[in-house]
């Protein structure tokens, strides 16, 4: 199935992968569940820019805060495949963030 490009998804990707310090850096300002460990996952919500990449998928970064400031860049992030553990898509994602909240996961949003 391809995924429709511009599409708000939650993309699951390794905690490992998502924790890296240069990964990290430029996650910190996009919406991203943290679950208490020892949860292996972490969900990123993010727009789809591209996925047929045979690298990876890539995702746009700083979406909600451009749109509040478009002086804010949008930056695109390439996910290796071997790093994406589940890929949701879904109108409702808006409602997803909120549960995660509700569940006890941190979403990191700057």
């Amino acid at each position: 199935m391809r995924l429709k490009q511009n599409s708000t998804t939650a993309v699951v990707v390794k905690k490992s992968w998502a924790e890296l310090r240069a990964i990290r850096q430029f996650l910190c300002h996009s919406a991203v569940a943290e679950a208490s460990p020892p949860d292996e996952g972490r969900t990123i919500f993010a727009r789809v820019l591209d996925d047929t990449d045979e690298r990876g998928l890539w995702i746009e970064l700083n979406t909600k805060r451009h749109e509040k400031d478009p002086k804010v860049e949008l930056q695109a992030l390439l996910i290796p495949w071997e790093s994406v553990l589940a890929v949701v898509v879904g109108d409702q994602l808006a409602c997803a963030q909120k549960e995660a909240e509700e569940f006890g996961f941190g979403l990191s949003i700057k």
